[in-house]
């Protein structure tokens, strides 16, 4: 029998007694955990000005946002991210010098389903989300993305999940490595699309026709700053320091071999590793990028880095980095969720 009155748009979900428990005992546990560390929970309205969440990323992703008008015909859209939320919010008290900031935040996101049949949380596409997690304003360096990976661990920790693995990579060092490998500026962005959307495959066929360099491309994967060797040495022979990109580049391979150097001292390397080519497709990150991933589970279950400009676009300049994990995907980690 159809009953049209109890359908639910595309994406949404009804979530009755235990599991909508299960989801805020997690969110209060994770919320508490970042809140004895430090930081403090703040919270923000599910809507926010198109035209602030489009400073600091290309107008093109404003086609996965729900979006319409409000009364005085501003285009208005559910938030897609916290992190412009976030740093919206702290521009004027960074403008008036009150950094370090340290925020906390459990809140829902939503995204414009592209394609009907990849909607479920399992796929890595849902159209709302629950995202738990943290940002770091106002302070740079290693020792800061150090102490962020050793948070997310320790939230992780926390919740007894075992055989997580954090993997790390570089906003900078992707795109200046395949300028170096002898891909031609044009043709950086649609390759770094490719690694965004996880598609290796198509992103070896389409450099190769590129022109890349296709050993150099090889070595990409198994590049490890945890060895500590100069980047010219894990290439061998084939890194030429006055290649395009090849400056940009080894700046980022350095500051990756730094951080892998205070992870093994605070004994977090089992539980980290890197790949050089981790892309995320947000503009604003210009540091560390990392993703989170649960056995068991398709898709990333939290994911973060470091985003320096993005500030400045709000009016008040200053580093931050932070992360965030998905609950449900959490959950099902957890062996709790809808799975």
């Amino acid at each position: 029998m159809q009953r049209p009155w109890a359908d639910r748009p595309l994406g949404m979900r009804d979530i009755y007694p235990e599991e909508a428990r299960r989801r805020r005992d997690l969110e209060n546990h994770l919320l508490a955990y970042f809140e004895r560390h430090g930081f403090a929970q703040v919270s923000s309205g599910a809507l926010e000005y198109v035209d602030s969440l489009l400073r600091g990323r290309p107008s093109s992703q404003a086609a996965a946002w729900i979006q319409w008008f409000d009364m005085s015909g501003r285009a208005i859209a559910l938030r897609p991210d916290m992190t412009p939320a976030i740093a919206r919010m702290a521009a004027p008290a960074v403008g008036r010098g009150r950094i370090p900031i340290r925020w906390c935040y459990a809140e829902r996101v939503y995204h414009r389903p592209a394609d009907p049949a990849l909607v479920t949380w399992s796929s890595g596409r849902p159209v709302e989300w629950t995202q738990v997690g943290v940002e770091w304003i106002g302070e740079r360096g290693t020792d800061v993305d150090c102490s962020l990976l050793e948070l997310c661990q320790g939230a992780l920790a926390s919740l007894a999940l075992q055989g997580c693995q954090t993997v790390v990579g570089h906003a900078g060092f992707t795109p200046a490595f395949l300028e170096a490998a002898g891909i031609a500026p044009d043709e950086v962005k649609p390759l770094l699309d490719l690694l965004a959307e996880g598609d290796y495959v198509g992103f070896r066929t389409q450099a190769a026709r590129a022109g890349a360099d296709t050993d150099m491309l090889a070595a990409l994967s198994r590049l490890d700053p945890f060895t500590g060797i100069r980047l010219v040495e894990a290439l061998g022979g084939r890194w030429r320091m006055d290649a395009p990109g090849a400056a940009a580049a080894e700046a980022a391979w350095r500051e990756l071999v730094s951080l892998a150097e205070a992870l093994r001292r605070r004994g977090l390397e089992a539980a980290i590793s890197f790949d050089l080519s981790l892309y995320r497709s947000l503009p604003y990150y210009t540091g560390i990028i990392f993703e989170v991933f649960a056995p068991g589970v398709g898709a990333p279950i939290g994911y973060g880095g470091r985003y320096d400009g993005l500030l400045a676009h709000y009016g008040a300049d200053a580093p931050a980095v932070g992360f965030s994990f998905e609950a449900e995907r959490l959950l099902t980690a957890l062996g709790e969720g809808e799975g």
